[in-house]
This record gives structure tokens, sequence and C-alpha cells, in this order.
């Protein structure tokens, strides 16, 4: 017995008519009689009664009408998981980012844009180090990384070891951020050098990190800052630089986010390191929609 001859038969005793019945399954008349004529004959009896008023059931057709009407509804009722199911996997998105503080609008856009109110956004804020622990180890489909030009060799070999694919989205010049505490506040270029009274504020070290530590900021390095807080979540490390005159260096696509928050940023003068915002993929893996998506929206807001 034919799926289509049920709900057919279902139709035509609900409009009581094989003229309205015909208009709204789309299909002509001659079609809809064979396909009751193929029913009855598979049944045995007549189903429906016809007359110049329209239609109606016989004995076994109102029996008909009730179970078929039953296995239609639950037919429903399945299709409806399928597609609450395909809503929830396709609103599924883990993403890892190191060494930068995403915009709000970003996260509120790709909120906006689901079509679903099922969704599963795990994003992890961590070290580069992890970032890419994360994505080649299947915790993440995505990882967004900030690198400075000295870090990006290491970064490369270490890519290519682990099965993971990188793409430029941006490249800035290095800058320091300050809070209102901070004399050099308001400023917008300032020389490396004018840092060294101040408390310098990072993450904890990682192996990335490490390498940071013979970079050359004009006449000075990294390793000449004496005054250094170590703290390993970034909110904490606004809060941080807002309330005390100390400073993180940072790049371009966290000036705006900071400016929210009345934190200042500072182009380094004499300086040849260059930041550069990446996403990783694990290679010949085929991303999500949602993280194609994602992507987009990093792109429209940071890309050059």
């Amino acid at each position: 017995m034919e799926l289509k001859y049920l709900q057919y038969f279902v139709e035509i005793a609900e409009q009581k008519s094989m003229r309205k019945a015909a208009v709204a399954l789309y299909v002509t008349q001659p079609n809809l009689t064979r396909a009751i004529q193929n029913l009855e004959e598979e049944m045995g009896e007549q189903l429906l009664i016809r007359s110049n008023h329209g239609v109606s059931l016989t004995t076994t057709g109102e029996s008909l009408y009730y179970y078929a009407q039953s296995v239609i509804s639950q037919l429903h009722e399945i299709e409806s998981l399928k597609r609450k199911d395909r809503e929830y996997m396709q609103n599924k998105l883990e993403l890892s980012i190191g060494n930068i503080i995403l915009k709000d609008e970003i996260m509120l856009r790709f909120h906006d844009n689901m079509q679903t109110r099922h969704a599963n956004i795990s994003i992890y804020e961590t070290s580069v180090e992890r970032v890419l622990e994360h994505v080649a180890n299947l915790e993440s489909e995505i990882g967004i990384i900030v690198i400075n030009t000295r870090q990006l060799p290491t970064v490369k070999k270490i890519l290519d070891i682990k099965g993971l694919a990188a793409s430029e989205i941006s490249s800035s010049p290095l800058y320091a951020h300050v809070g209102e505490q901070n004399p050099l506040y308001g400023r917008e270029s300032i020389k490396p050098e004018e840092l060294l009274p101040y408390g310098y504020i990072h993450l904890p070290a990682d192996y990335f990190a490490s390498i940071n530590q013979m970079v050359s900021l004009g006449s000075i390095r990294l390793m000449d800052f004496k005054k250094t807080i170590v703290i390993n979540n970034y909110h904490a490390i606004v809060n941080m630089v807002k309330r005390t005159d100390s400073f993180i260096f940072g790049s371009k696509w966290q000036i705006e986010e900071l400016r929210k928050g009345h934190i200042g940023s500072c182009r380094l003068e004499d300086c040849e390191i260059t930041k550069k915002l990446l996403w990783l993929k694990r290679k010949k893996e085929i991303l999500s929609e949602q993280a194609e998506e994602f992507l987009e929206i990093i792109m429209e807001n940071y890309g050059d």
C-alpha cells in the first residue's frame, strides 16, 4: 500500500470533494480517481460514496480514514524530529581563540543568524599552543590566533606536523594598550622604552611566548621588562589594565573593543614586529555551515 494513496484518501475525506482534494494536492482528478481505485482494490472494499453533493465514506472508509490519519500524523512527527536534529547539529560550533579578545558584535551577530533555538556554542580562550592542540585533537573545529612575525616560522612547522592548515585574515603593527591610570593614555604612538616603568601584563608563558623573550622592540627586548604580571584570563587582564598603570601588548583588532572600557591604544614606534591574525583548521576537512558562517563574520570584522 503506497503512502501517497493514503494521503490522497485522507485529503478527499476531509475535503468531501474530489475536485477540492485535487486542487489541494496539486494532482489531476483522473490521477486521484485511479489512486482511490487502486486503494479500494487493495482493501477489497468500497471506500467512497460519490454523489451530486460530494463524497462520503463507507463504513470501511471511515475506519481506514482514522488509521490513515494516525499513520500520516506519526510520519509528520518523525520528519519533525529529523528537522530538529539537523537544526541542532547545524548550530553546533566549537572554536578556540588565542591572544585576541573578540568583539562582542561577532557572537551577537552569529547568534542572530541562527535559525533555531537549539545551539551549542563552545569558545575556549587559551594560549596559542593550546589552540593548536584543540584543533588537532578534534576539540575545536576551528582556531583563531594572533602571533607575531618572529613566531610565524615555528608556527608553520608545527602546523605541518599536526596536519593543520592556516589562513591569514589580517596583519597589524604592534600596539600597547593602556588605561586611564597610565600617563601614556591618550597618546597615538610611543617609543617602546617609554613602557619600561610600568607593569607588563601577559598570559602564562607557553612555547610560543618564550620565543618572544628575545624579540626586539626597537632599542629594547621583552626580557627587559622587569615588572611583569601573569594572568590566565583575558577579562581579568582587561580589568587590571583599566584600574592600574599596567599595559598589554596587542594589535589593531582589539582597539575598538578596548576603547569601550576606556583603554587607549598606542602604536609602537621604531618596531618592526608585525602581528598576524590567522584561522586554523584540520587539513582536508570540510567545515560545517556554522564554522563557515562564523569565519565570514570574522573576515567582515577583521579582514584587510
